[in-house]
């Protein structure tokens, strides 16, 4: 039996568009494969945070304590401002530092504090049966009403 055996032959030219679609293969796997181990890879140790040296306060967290710890609230109540009717008054307080709110006579302000009077120039609060009154701000002096000649 006789066996002839072929010879190399150079292979046939590769189109130009199969070679851009080979290389764009191969970038997407080199890619991939890239990407998939940066995922993947170990990962470094989180740095640890410094603990700040001034932890500013929030206000909402001391007003739910205050509510809702034993014994006698801590309580700043500002007058902001009054108005008055002959048959109604309101008065806006600001209580704790949060912003100013708009109360009548008789509301509850916290826990065992309501306000118990507006007048004129004051407010009273009541706390566990103590009366407390809390002057209003001073009306700014404007001078005389109208034109004022100046010599």
């Amino acid at each position: 039996m006789t066996r002839t055996w072929r010879t190399w032959k150079w292979p046939a030219p590769v189109s130009p568009v199969r070679a851009v679609h080979v290389l764009g293969l191969g970038a997407v796997i080199a890619s991939v494969c890239l990407w998939g181990y940066r995922l993947h890879g170990p990962q470094a140790a989180a740095p640890q945070a410094q603990p700040s040296a001034a932890v500013p306060a929030d206000r909402a967290a001391q007003a739910v304590a205050a509510w809702l710890g034993p014994g006698q609230m801590r309580l700043n109540v500002v007058v902001i401002g009054l108005v008055r009717r002959h048959d109604r008054a309101v008065a806006v307080l600001a209580i704790n530092g949060a912003l100013p709110k708009a109360y009548m006579a008789g509301e509850t302000l916290a826990r065992e504090v309501t306000l118990a009077s507006i007048e004129t120039d004051a407010v009273t609060i009541e706390r566990a049966g103590i009366a407390t009154r809390i002057p209003a701000p001073l009306r700014p002096d404007y001078g005389p009403p109208g034109i004022v000649r100046v010599p």
